[in-house]
Order: structure tokens, then C-alpha cells, then sequence
């Protein structure tokens, strides 16, 4: 108890202090990540790789082999004509070869496509085995094919190469009765169809019709240029001489008859 007039005892002040909670287990706030940046995708696809053309690939060879296998089938082809004539009249190679005026070797090798002969030395062939140059070519085509051959178009294996740079391209196959052969000669500089002491004759008519640059032509021992767009009719058994003295080749159309 207190005494009367006696103040009350104080209470005691409360504590503004705050008593500490108890430790809560303690979570860890979500760390705050930064997306990382993504890393380039390596290219999974190689880069193609450029193509080599055709032209690369090609062997710059082939043509050329190839045009020479080509040439080369008409040469085998009159060979091959001669051969079997000359077999079937039985005449032996050195006979023949005699007659000629060549070895026997050389006229084996012609017959065998492996040898080149002038342009004289054909005629020479068709005269002694009586063949007409349709045959000794080959170019003939019956009846049933005449229309067909309108149509023909000048291959390389219809080349036959003569010795010297003279060259025959048939630009058509001709009936078997027709006994002519349209050609596309070439003489590259310094070609001469015959040696000077032997010129070529044979039978029928040439006619012909220089398309590009100066054909010389030794008629019976005459000597006449033949220029660009000018012609001539040669009788095929005057003896006569095609040559080339210039520096550009001459290409000239020719009709063989006979």
C-alpha cells in the first residue's frame, strides 16, 4: 500500500526496444540471372563446293582424237575397196604397186587405211581396177535412198585426206547412176594434187568453182590462176595439176563425172 499523498509508484518505462524476433530460417532471395547471350550456331552445312564446268573436266584432246578417228574412216573405207578389187581381179600388191608407180608396202599400207596418197595416185588406182570414183568412194546409194541423200549433210567422216594438204570433204551422196561426187576441196599452202612430173588424169569431167582464195591449175603444161568466184571445166584425161603457192588456204567446190 502507499502512504496517502504518495504518488503511485512509477511504472516501470516501458521498452521502446524492440525485442529481437526469433531467427526465421533464412531463404536466399532468387538470384536475378542475366540470360547469356546465345552463341552463334557453328554452320553444320559445308559450303558447297563450285562446280567445275564442263569445259574443265573435258580433255582439250578429245576433239582433236576424235576428228582424226573420223578422217581417218573414209581413208579405211577406200582402202578397203581397193583391197577387195584388186583381190577379186587377182592381182597381187607388187603388180599392182608396179603399175602404179609406188612400193609394195605403200600401196599395202593405203589398202589398210594406215597411208595417204596423193591425189593423182587415186585416179591412177580407179583407172587400172576400172573403177568409177562412186565406187572407189563409196558414196553411192540405190533408188530407195535417193531421196533421203537430198537431205544429207557433210560429215567428217565423209573427209578423205590426201598427201601434200589436199583434202575432199563429199558434201552429198549421189545415186548410183549419176556417177558424179559434189565436193569441198581444200588446198592449205603448198598442196599440190600431183608432183609436177606426174599431173592426174582419169576419165570424165571436172568442173570447178573456188570459193575462197587462188587456185594455180597446170593444164597440159599451161599454167592458169584460179581466183576467188571465177570456175573451170578441166577434161579429166588432158593431164592436169591443182596446186596452192599462197599463204591462205583455197577451198574450192568441185564436180567430179565419170
Amino acid at each position: 500500500m502507499t502512504a496517502p499523498g504518495a504518488k503511485p509508484p512509477r511504472k516501470a518505462a516501458e521498452s521502446t526496444a524492440v525485442a529481437p524476433n526469433k531467427s526465421l530460417p533464412r531463404t536466399s532471395a532468387p538470384r536475378k540471372t542475366t540470360p547469356k547471350k546465345a552463341a552463334p550456331k557453328k554452320a553444320t552445312a559445308k559450303k558447297a563446293a563450285p562446280e567445275k564446268s564442263v569445259q574443265q573436266n573435258a580433255s582439250p584432246k578429245m576433239p582433236v582424237r576424235k576428228k582424226k578417228e573420223e578422217e581417218k574412216s573414209l581413208g579405211t573405207s577406200v582402202g578397203k575397196t581397193v583391197r577387195a578389187e584388186r583381190t577379186r581381179q587377182g592381182i597381187p600388191v607388187r603388180e599392182l604397186a608396179r603399175r602404179l608407180g609406188v612400193s609394195p608396202s605403200f600401196l599395202s599400207q593405203f589398202e589398210l587405211g594406215q597411208s595417204q596418197a596423193a591425189v593423182n595416185t587415186l585416179f591412177s588406182i580407179a583407172t587400172e581396177l576400172n573403177l568409177s570414183l562412186d565406187v572407189l568412194l563409196g558414196n553411192n546409194v540405190g533408188p530407195e535412198r535417193e531421196s533421203v541423200s537430198k537431205g544429207h549433210e557433210p560429215r567428217l567422216s565423209d573427209c578423205l585426206t590426201f598427201r601434200s594438204g589436199v583434202r575432199w570433204q563429199r558434201l552429198a551422196n549421189t545415186p548410183e547412176n549419176h556417177q558424179v561426187q559434189f565436193l569441198l576441196t581444200e588446198y592449205e599452202p603448198g598442196a599440190d594434187s600431183a608432183p609436177g612430173d606426174a599431173p592426174q588424169t582419169h576419165s570424165g569431167d571436172d568442173y570447178g568453182y573456188v570459193l575462197e582464195g587462188t587456185l594455180t591449175i597446170d593444164i597440159d603444161g599451161m599454167r592458169r590462176l584460179l581466183n576467188s568466184g571465177e570456175a573451170i571445166h578441166l577434161v579429166g584425161n588432158v593431164p592436169h595439176r591443182l596446186r596452192n603457192e599462197t599463204d591462205q588456204t583455197v577451198k574450192a567446190i568441185w564436180f567430179v563425172l565419170g
